[in-house]
C-alpha cells in the first residue's frame, strides 16, 4: 500500500482552532483556494470547475461539511433505534445514505453514514450539525455512547471522474471501492463510493496528513474544485441533502430515500416509522423529488417556492440548486406529482421561469 507525503507543518491559525483544520485550509490554499465563511467555493475557476465536474477526474473539498461521531457499546442499537435505515448493515466495509425523522415523520437531517475506527460517522451540511446533534443527546439518556461534532478534525473530501477509479487505485496501491455503500480504509484514510452522476464518486476522510498525500498524488491529473462544483453533482446524482430551511418539511418517501438504500421497512421501530408505514402500505405518496433545469439569472435558494398556473398554493419547494456550466440552473425540487404533469411549473412565482424536468430512464 503507497506511503503518502507527510504535510509540511504550517503556522497556526487563531480563526481555525483545530490544528487539522488549520493545516488542511494551508494546503488548499497553496492550491488556490477560495474561502467564504470557512469553505471552499472554488479554486478560482468557477465555471470551469463546473465543466470538468462533468467531463473528467476532479477532486473536491467539501468543508461546507461536518461530521458527528457516535461512539459506545450502545451505539449499534442507539442508532438503529433513531434512523430510517437499517443500521445494522453498517459495518467498516459498509455505510449509506440515510435520515433521521421526527415522531410526525418528517425528516430532521439527511446524511452519509459510515463506521471509522470503532465508530460511526454522520457527514452532513456543517450548519446543520449543532442543532443535529443537540437533537440526537434528546435521546441518550442511560445509553452508552457519547456524540460529539468533530467537524474540521478529520479533513473531507470528494473524487469523481471516469478514470478516478484508476488514479485512486494507482495512489493507494488497492482498488477503490466499487458499488455504492462500499467503503474501505486505507492507511489513514477512509473512502466510501456514493451515489454518482453522471460519473461513479467517493467520499474520503481521515488524518490530515493522509488526506493531504492524497489529494497531492491525484493532483497531476485531477483538478481541484470547490463546493459549487460538488454540489452540482449531488444535485445531478439525486442526493437531498437537508438545510435548515428545508429540515422537517419532508416524509423520506419524498425525498427517494427508499431508492437511495436510506428507508427500511423491515427493521425495528424509529421516530416517525407510523407514519412512513402507513404511506408505505397504503400507497398515498403526493409529493415526490425531482430534477428539472431552469434558465434562471440566479441561482434560487433552499426552500423556493414551486408554483402553478392559476392555482393560489404553493405545489412544490426546491430542495437544493447549482449553476450548471450549460447556463442554466440544475435544481432538486420536491413537486405534488399530479402538478408535474398538469401544466408548466414555475420557479418563485407564476411568472417566475418554468421549469423543464428531467425523464426518469
Amino acid at each position: 500500500m503507497a506511503t503518502f507525503e507527510t504535510l509540511a507543518p504550517q503556522a497556526a491559525s487563531t480563526a481555525v482552532p483545530p490544528p487539522a483544520e488549520a493545516s488542511w485550509r494551508a494546503l488548499l490554499e497553496q492550491s488556490g483556494a477560495r474561502l467564504e465563511e470557512g469553505s471552499v467555493v472554488d479554486f478560482g475557476r468557477g465555471e470551469e470547475e463546473r465543466r470538468l465536474a462533468l467531463k473528467s477526474e476532479v477532486l473536491a473539498d467539501l468543508s461546507h461539511l461536518g461530521l458527528i461521531e457516535v461512539r459506545g457499546e450502545d451505539a449499534q442499537k442507539f442508532l438503529a433505534n433513531l434512523f430510517t435505515g437499517d443500521v445494522r448493515l453498517v459495518s467498516p466495509e459498509r455505510g449509506m445514505f440515510t435520515s433521521w425523522c421526527d415522531a410526525k415523520g418528517r425528516a430532521q437531517a439527511t446524511f452519509w453514514l459510515l463506521m471509522r475506527d470503532g465508530a460511526y460517522l454522520l457527514v452532513l451540511p456543517r450548519e446543520r450539525v449543532p442543532s443535529v446533534l443537540a437533537g440526537l443527546k434528546r435521546y441518550q439518556l442511560r445509553t452508552k455512547v457519547t456524540l460529539t461534532d468533530r467537524s474540521g478534525e478529520l479533513p473531507l473530501i470528494g473524487l469523481a471522474g471516469p478514470g478516478m477509479a484508476d488514479r485512486l487505485s494507482a495512489a493507494l496501491g488497492a482498488a477503490p471501492p466499487g458499488e455504492v455503500g462500499e467503503t474501505g480504509a486505507y492507511g489513514g484514510c477512509t473512502l466510501m463510493a456514493i451515489h454518482g452522476q453522471p460519473h461513479r464518486r467517493w467520499l474520503g476522510l481521515g488524518e490530515a496528513k493522509a488526506v493531504a498525500g492524497l489529494w497531492r498524488s491525484l493532483l497531476p491529473g485531477a483538478s481541484p474544485v470547490g463546493r459549487e462544483a460538488w454540489s452540482l453533482l449531488d444535485i445531478l446524482a439525486g442526493i437531498p441533502l437537508l438545510v435548515g430551511e428545508t429540515s422537517g418539511e419532508f416524509i423520506p418517501q419524498m425525498l427517494n430515500m427508499e431508492a437511495l438504500g436510506g428507508l427500511s421497512f423491515s427493521k425495528g421501530c424509529y421516530p416517525g416509522q407510523e407514519v412512513i408505514a402507513r404511506l408505505h402500505y397504503r400507497g398515498q405518496l403526493k409529493r415526490r423529488l425531482y430534477l428539472a433545469f431552469v434558465s434562471s439569472d440566479r441561482v434560487p435558494a433552499p426552500g423556493t417556492s414551486l408554483e402553478g398556473e392559476g392555482l393560489t398554493e404553493s405545489v412544490g419547494t426546491v430542495l437544493a440548486a447549482a449553476r450548471h456550466p450549460d447556463g442554466r440552473v440544475a435544481l432538486l425540487g420536491v413537486l405534488k406529482i399530479e402538478e408535474k404533469g398538469r401544466g408548466p411549473v414555475h420557479l418563485g412565482d407564476a411568472q417566475g421561469p418554468v421549469l423543464a424536468f428531467v425523464e426518469e430512464s
